[in-house]
Formats: structure tokens, sequence, C-alpha cells
């Protein structure tokens, strides 16, 4: 009786294992997708982890046949499956540049007095380089590790307090974060 107590105790505690497990791979995961484009899924903690993740989920599917409960077994692929779709799909970099939204702010217009060096800084969530002034009052600067792992693209935020006009600097614009906010990229 007591071997069978052990066995239930076991397998409860192996989806609660994983379930955690994968709930701090995800932060992990967001906290790196903060950063436009898809570099940020070639950092090796991220792909092996999930790798692991998935093989160690894999296992205990296969061992513990008899002692599944739904919900606990459903969990770690839910937590999985809302993730990678927030990271993929742009929404990590929105929350990002949300909770960073007053520090670049200050950036923008410390950049727009001509107070900001060349060099790489962490602006909020950010770790942005190469700021510039544009003509219109505007400023822009890159996102350091952005991009995609295949190409040479690079994204980057523009300040834009007169809008995105007609004869604009950035013809690369990709996506209004907000406010006078945007999201640009070039190749």
């Amino acid at each position: 009786m007591d071997s069978v107590r052990t066995i239930t105790w076991t397998a409860r505690s192996v989806w609660a294992v994983l379930a955690v497990a994968t709930a701090l791979l995800s932060l992990v995961t967001m906290a790196a997708a903060v950063t436009p484009g898809i570099r940020w899924a070639v950092h090796q903690p991220v792909p092996l982890g999930w790798l692991l993740l998935l093989c160690a989920w894999s296992a205990a599917i296969l061992l513990n046949k008899r002692h599944r409960p739904a919900f606990k077994v459903a969990l770690t692929p839910l937590i999985a499956s809302v993730t990678l779709v927030a990271a993929f799909s742009g929404a990590c970099t929105w929350a990002g540049f949300k909770l960073s939204e007053a520090a670049l702010d200050d950036y923008a217009h410390a950049v727009a007095a001509g107070t900001v060096g060349e060099g790489q800084e962490k602006v909020g969530l950010f770790t942005v380089t190469s700021p510039q002034r544009l003509s219109d009052g505007g400023v822009s600067f890159a996102i350091v590790g952005s991009g995609s792992f295949l190409s040479l693209e690079q994204y980057g935020m523009a300040y834009l307090p007169a809008g995105p006009g007609d004869g604009r600097e950035l013809d690369d614009l990709v996506r209004h974060l907000g406010g006078d906010w945007y999201l640009w990229v070039a190749d």
C-alpha cells in the first residue's frame, strides 16, 4: 500500500515540477523575446531549455501511464504554447516597450538635446546604440541583439513627435508601438 502512495505522490510531483520548470523557462523566453526579431531564439539557454523540457515531459508521459491527471499533463504544453505565441507574435516586444516607455522618452529627449554619446546604453529593458537626431525633431536608434539569425537585418525604435510624414528619413517603419514611437527594421 505504501508503494502505491509513493508512486502516486511521485507522479503528481513530476507534473508539478514540470509545470514550475515550464513557467520559469517561459519567463526567460519572454525576457529574451523583448528584443525585436527572432535572434533571441538562438540564445543557447532558450532552445536548449525547451528541448530538455520537451524530453522531460515526453518521458513523464511514457513512465507515468497509470498516473496521469489530465489537467496537470496539459498544463505544461499549455504554458509553453501561450509563451511561444507571445514570443513570436511580438507581444513581448510591445510589453517591453510599455514597461520601458518612460525611460525611452527620457532617452529620446536627451538624444534630441545632444547630450547622449554614441556607445551602447541600457534604456529600460532594451540595450540601444547609434542614436540619431532626425530632421523633423525625431530621434532614431538601433536595438542591440535584434533581428533575424539568417540575415543582417536590425531593428530599432524611432521617436517621431511630428508623426511619420511623407518626407521622413525612415522608410522602413514596420509597426506603431504607441504614442510617438515606431519600430523600424533595416537590412
